[in-house]
């Protein structure tokens, strides 16, 4: 018999100094018991456990490589308004009215618009849950696994990093357009051929993007101070941009509404998806946010209602200040000022367009380390990208990004970016509103008495019927895009019987949880760690007082399906791009983030672990005097103690 069999055997453990391996052994070997095909190999569908992060939240503290929380509701959406109103009102406006949906522009934002909307309730309700950098990366990583989290998180490597170059050459080729139209510099001088030398390259860029990074690195309050500052001049611009167009407002440049149909719409509506890129940029500042469970919510949503109304409103003055095929692709509000006369208005357009569309590349570079910071403490990234300084700054992760967006913006004509941007923000739009329909169901436990139940479980887990809705919505929105006939109608009209399905079955046939995440996520595991899943999650899923998404499955799943018709409007060589993008990153996944992962390699540390955990492995003969006056190693079973093992799903937890 061992000598671990009964309570006097634990005393005399506590007391020889090997509680703690007594406990790992016993752990170990329980898990070892109700799972014997469990490896040692690296998962890369391992969840992060909702209670690292809220411990992590309970303990938070400035300095000691954290991030202090200084920021204000007004903060986060003066965050994310000047991240947006630049791309979506001075660069994008009269680019889709030119190109794709005429005066029916203003209805391509508003169905973008839409689509964000949706998918910005979800991120409101687990912006709060989740108060920690990374934004979708973050929510992904708790909900679905590893690898998927780093799959969005290249998704949002895009949305801030990519994003920031591609307005940064958008500055710079309106830089030299307004030296040569408003400030009548010779097109043929010396300063033009500088700063156009082609070969493709923007010497401007180097401009804005050198200046953003040594900003950002003198420190994040400092940012945050311009970015406030810069903000608010924006809008009154665009405000005053608004205004302008309604006075100058002609009906007749309203026909025909849409010129290149409805598809022209969606096509329009996908590329405008640019502009929407704001709120999840808030998400990435979660860290750093005051109170998050209350801040962030209103955050995301203001920021959601004030980008909204701005970008439809300011849509509709352009294409009723000019026709359509007159407004130029890069400077639509300057032109259309200049068009009717107003010479003035356009010289102040111009000009503020030039002085405030830099905040936009300084708010990516902000939120960029912030999301290598949270791969990198999860060991996906380099331990480099997660240092912080002595300030609460991400001095050399924000070195890096600065670097990298600088090439991109030198030598990558934004004509080249757009697509791309806006498929991966759809991508990780889908992600997110996936997760919140995990975090508030959960699939039934397989019983072992009934094996075709538990077969049946397994098979329609909730998991893999939104992999399926995710398929069937990419299938359906391919074939309405790409074929008109009846068959191509009959075979949408069966993908979308099996989306409403699937939808039924989520609604009806799995549970709520109880406890938000459900008792795996929220705990870490279906088995030795369930009893502690209300120990670590307090915020239970009734008058809980977080923010909640309504209509869950409905708003998410109908999110899921606009933006897969998003995505489908895109050229097949934008969606080989993404294709070939999101390959690159899973394979850098299994190269070094399989290989360096916390929780695959060593697993998360667990604070004051419950006694309630302790005697699902030892039994209730353990005095909990002993353990609390056990002393050196001994005291590292209740504070300090990782947990790394796998469940009977052969997932690695913590």
């Amino acid at each position: 018999m061992s000598d671990y069999d009964n309570g006097d055997s634990v005393t005399n453990k506590a007391s020889s100094g090997t509680l703690k391996e007594y406990f790992m052994e016993e752990h170990y070997r329980k898990i070892a018991e109700e799972n014997p095909q469990a490896d040692n190999t690296s998962n890369p569908f391992l969840q992060k456990p909702l209670w690292v992060i809220t411990q992590a939240e309970a303990t938070h503290s400035p300095g000691d490589n954290e991030m202090e929380r200084h920021l204000t509701v007004f903060d986060l959406v003066s965050v994310g308004v000047g991240g947006t109103i630049g791309s979506g009102v001075f660069v994008l406006c009269g680019f889709i009215a030119h190109k794709y949906s005429g005066p029916a522009a203003p209805l391509s934002f508003a169905i973008s618009g839409l689509s964000a909307c949706l998918s910005g309730l979800c991120y409101a309700e687990l912006s709060c849950h989740i108060p920690s950098a990374g934004s979708s990366y973050a929510y992904v990583y708790a909900s679905m696994g590893e690898l998927p989290a780093v799959i969005a998180a290249a998704c949002l490597t895009l949305e801030y990093l990519v994003s920031s170059s591609a307005v940064a050459r958008s500055w710079g080729d309106k830089v030299v357009e307004w030296l040569k139209n408003e400030i009548n510099v010779d097109s043929d001088g010396l300063l033009v051929q500088i700063l156009e030398p082609g070969y493709g390259l923007s010497p401007m860029s180097l401009l804005v993007c050198g200046g953003s990074v040594i900003l950002l690195l003198k420190g994040v309050k400092e940012s945050k101070e311009v970015t406030n500052v810069i903000t608010f001049t924006k809008v009154v611009l665009v405000l005053f941009m608004i205004v302008g167009g309604f006075f100058l407002l002609q009906t007749e440049n309203f026909h025909p509404i849409m010129p290149m149909g409805f598809s022209g719409v969606l096509r329009g509506a996908t590329s405008s998806f640019f502009g929407y890129i704001g709120y999840d940029e808030v998400c990435c500042f979660a860290g750093e946010a005051i109170d998050p469970k209350v801040t962030m919510p209103k955050a995301v949503l203001s920021t959601l209602v004030i980008v909204t109304i701005l970008h439809t409103l300011a849509a509709l003055a352009l294409v009723g200040m000019q026709p359509y095929g007159l407004i130029s692709e890069t400077s639509g509000f300057p032109s259309a000022f200049e068009y009717n006369g107003v010479e003035w208005a356009a010289q102040v357009a111009a000009a503020g367009e030039v002085l405030t569309l830099p905040v936009v590349v300084l708010i990516g570079l902000m939120a960029q380390p912030r999301l290598g910071h949270a791969l990198a403490r999860d060991g996906l990234l380099p331990p480099l990208f997660g240092e912080v300084d002595d300030r609460g700054n991400i001095t050399k992760g924000g070195f890096v990004a600065g670097l990298i967006m600088t090439i991109i913006a030198f030598v990558v004509p934004f004509t080249y970016m757009d697509d791309l941007i806006s498929s991966g923000i759809l991508v990780a739009f889908c992600m997110t509103d996936c997760a919140v329909i995990l975090m508030r169901f959960e699939s039934p436990l397989p019983t072992t008495h009934n094996h075709s139940s538990s077969f049946y479980v397994r098979k329609l887990s909730l998991e893999s019927l939104l992999w399926c809705y995710n398929g069937l919505c990419f299938a359906a929105a391919l074939i309405l895009n790409n074929f008109d006939s009846y068959w191509g109608l009959g075979a949408a009209s069966v993908c979308g019987m099996l989306l409403i399905g699937i939808g039924l079955q989520i609604s009806y046939n799995f549970s709520k949880s109880t406890v938000y995440g459900g008792r795996s996520r929220s705990a870490g595991s279906n088995n030795v760690l369930d009893n502690s899943a209300h120990f670590h999650s307090k915020d239970t899923m009734e008058g809980d007082g977080y923010f909640k998404t309504p209509c869950v499955p409905l708003i998410p799943l109908m999110a899921v399906f606009i933006n897969w018709y998003l995505i489908a409007q895109l050229e097949f060589f934008g969606l080989v791009l993404l294709a070939i993008y999101l390959g690159a990153a899973a394979s850098f996944y299994f190269w070094y983030g399989a290989k360096n992962s916390v929780g695959n390699l060593t697993g998360w540390v667990l604070d004051d672990f419950p006694m309630d955990v302790v005697n699902s492995v030892t039994g209730d003969g353990v005095d909990e005097c002993i353990l609390n006056n056990t002393v050196d190693d001994n005291a590292l079973l209740l504070n300090k103690m990782s947990l790394s093992r796998r469940d009977v799903d052969s997932r690695v937890i913590t």
